[in-house]
């Protein structure tokens, strides 16, 4: 397909990065779709008695039942806290996502939340700058600029399923770096006049986050005005390391404009989500 096999545009022969992750994240879904696939088989087979119904599968019916994630799946998934129905919407929406990937190639922005594994797709982004300027991956760090733009992967999905542009032409792919979407904001809002993190609002319990620029940059200082806000991929807010070495739940620090000192976002306990608990 056209986006595993992206050519690299200036070294030829050379992979890009992104393309690999694509592949790794395609390898992961098909995985998790085999596990759900055999189990729902084998409880069909069950039912009509032409086979035994095993202790496992007797769970994973039991937990369909009452509308929760079979401990089953959830073993062979990502990190989720979300009910049944709406871990199955969000699991078709991430199918769609990385399909129309590899059918089309890179979107103009990437639905951080999508990933099976971001903390992958991060070090990809960081690999592709890395080797397209000759620098060492340990020296760069992101420089997150946030842009006055929202994208919602829900509408996005929609329009592609259309076949209608959903794009806003108002920014474009940047040369360097990439683009993400899909975050929610924890024990805070965004002030889109004065574009910094702002105190939550009443009523209003995590607001989406604009889409952000991570761009890589060798020589990288942090401002002081920035908050280091910590990434998760479920409000739960904890993990184990896993046997790569990354946590299964922080996923990255990123560094938020705020008008603020660090202590206020702190004691607040203010953090980005990849993904709601609902």
């Amino acid at each position: 397909s056209s986006g595993i096999n992206a050519e690299w545009p200036l070294r030829p022969g050379r992979i890009n990065s992104l393309s690999t992750v694509l592949s790794q994240e395609v390898s992961r879904f098909n995985k998790l779709l085999a596990v759900i696939l055999s189990s729902l088989g084998n409880i069909k087979k069950a039912i009509k008695g032409l086979a035994v119904m095993s202790e496992q599968l007797e769970a994973i019916f039991n937990a369909i039942e009452i509308n929760v994630v079979p401990t089953m799946w959830a073993d062979a998934a990502y990190p989720s806290l979300k009910p049944l129905g709406s871990w199955v919407k969000d699991l078709e929406l991430r199918l769609q996502f990385i399909s129309r990937w590899m059918e089309i190639g890179q979107p103009k922005s990437f639905w951080m939340s999508g990933f099976f594994f971001p903390q992958g797709f991060i070090t990809g982004a960081l690999q592709n700058f890395a080797r397209k300027y000759d620098v060492p991956i340990d020296a760069l760090k992101f420089r997150f600029e946030v842009l006055p733009h929202y994208r919602s992967q829900v509408d996005v999905a929609a329009a592609e399923m259309a076949d209608q542009k959903y794009d806003d032409d108002t920014y474009s792919t940047p040369d360097d770096g990439v683009l993400v979407h899909g975050l929610y904001i924890d024990a805070a809002s965004w002030d889109d006049d004065n574009m910094v993190l702002g105190d939550a609002r009443p009523g209003i319990m995590n607001p989406p986050m604009p889409v952000m620029h991570l761009l890589p940059d060798p020589e990288y200082e942090v401002e002081e005005d920035r908050y280091e806000c910590p990434l998760y991929k479920t409000s739960e807010r904890a993990g184990t390391l896993s046997t790569t070495g990354h946590s299964t739940n922080f996923v990255i620090k990123c560094l938020i404009p705020s008008d603020k000192p660090q202590k206020h976002w702190i004691g607040k306990g203010t953090a980005l989500l990849c993904q709601l608990s609902q």
